[in-house]
Formats: structure tokens, sequence, C-alpha cells
């Protein structure tokens, strides 16, 4: 086990900690939508922005930290990952109620973070300060994700797919630059993430950023198709009630 900031343990995919981390989500998960749908509503909406502008923090907190440790990388350490700047744009969900900007992100969400989680690509165990930060971003994002559709009923639309397609496609083109830049790789724009992720199955650059494209499309409709069977069955259960 790490202690805060010194390294003896590396991370394993599927070891007893991912276990642990994944099950202790879930259980938190649900306690966590049980304890505060009961809440009004407005109680409910600053409690999720401040959880959004925690992460936000412990985001941002990753650049002084390294720079403190003498490890940081300005071609790493800058929140242009997905899962790094997913949290402000969390703050604009949450601080608006924007169902529009919710609906764009939320296929981000389940197919990159979700991703993230069962195929992490941090390097340290806990309880080192970028173990810490890792999980509770990216576990926390799922969160923020999938509640407004838990409990508030939000619904997605069709061209809600397209929506997103379209901004991811625009954000990664404004980050391909800040990679030509910085010579880094930000948002996997450039090559594959290290470690054995899902990109791994997928071929090498650049051919695997079309085929990547194609899967996003597919796995988006998929997700769309899911949460509107999902959807249907749970209003049919509510009627019958």
């Amino acid at each position: 086990m790490n202690s805060f900031f010194e390294i003896t343990h590396l991370f394993s995919s599927y070891s007893a900690e991912h276990i642990f981390l994944l099950i202790g989500f879930v259980v938190f998960f649900v306690w966590f939508i049980r304890f505060l749908k009961v809440k009004p509503e407005s109680i409910q909406q600053k409690t999720l922005l401040l959880l959004a502008l925690f992460l936000t923090v412990l985001q941002l907190g990753k650049i002084p930290l390294n720079h403190y440790t003498g490890v940081f990388d300005v071609t790493k350490d800058i929140p242009l990952h997905m899962c790094n700047f997913l949290p402000m744009i969390m703050i604009w969900v949450y601080a608006t109620k924007n169902r529009t900007v919710w609906a764009t992100i939320f296929f981000w969400i389940i197919l990159g973070v979700s991703q993230a989680n069962f195929t992490p690509s941090v390097e340290f165990s806990l309880f080192h300060y970028d173990a810490i930060r890792y999980w509770m971003v990216h576990l926390m994002l799922v969160l923020l994700g999938l509640y407004p559709a838990i409990v508030w009923g939000w619904d997605l639309e069709l061209k809600d797919v397209g929506r997103s397609f379209i901004a991811l496609n625009v954000v990664t083109g404004v980050i391909y630059f800040f990679n030509l830049i910085l010579d880094s790789n930000y948002l996997y724009v450039m090559g594959k993430p290290p470690g054995t992720t899902f990109f791994s199955l997928l071929p090498e650059w650049p051919v695997y950023i079309l085929v990547l494209e194609a899967i996003i499309i597919v796995w988006s409709l998929m997700v769309w198709g899911v949460f509107r069977l999902i959807k249907k069955r749970v209003n049919a259960i509510e009627y019958r009630a």
C-alpha cells in the first residue's frame, strides 16, 4: 500500500484492490441515490454541483502536487483528457440544470469514463494521491452522469447521439492542435493509451481513430436504444402502479 506521496506498489487491473473499488462504488452509488433523492430538488442540485466542484479541484490539484513531487509533465498533466475536463463541464450541467449539455456528454461518460474504470490506466495503487484522484474522478463522474436520468427522469433523444458525436470531434480537433504544440497525446488522438485497455484491441494509429469513430457511433446508438428500452419499461411499471 502506498502512502500519499511515497510509491511502493503499482496498480494491477482486476486485483483485489480493483474489485474492491468497483464493488464499493456500486454500494455507495445505491446508497447515495436512495439518500439524496428524497431531499428537495434544490438540495439535490446543490449537492451534485458541490460534488462536481470537488472533482474539478481534485483534478486541478494534480498540477501543484506533481510540481511538488517533481514529476510534473506538461504532456501528461494538463486536464485535456476527457475524464480530466468532464468535471468542469459537470459544473455547468448542475449549475444550470442543462439537459442538452448533459445529453451531449452522457455518451462520453458511459462509453469513455466507464471503460476507464474497467480497464484503468492509473499507475499507482492506493493511497497515493494520484490513485485517489483517478478513482474519485472516474467513479464519481459515472454517478454524476447517471443521476439526472435515474432520479430526475431526464431523457435522451436520437438527435443527442449526433450532437454528442459532433461535439466530440470538435473537441478532438481542438486538442489535436494542443498535442502538436506540446508533443503530447491528450485524448489519445496521436496514439493508443499506455497499458492494456480497450484500445489495445484496435489497429495501430492512425487507422484506429477511424475504427474508433465507427465504434463510437454504433455504441452510442446502442446506449440510446438500451436507455429508451429501460425508460419505456420503467414508465410502464409506473403506469400500472
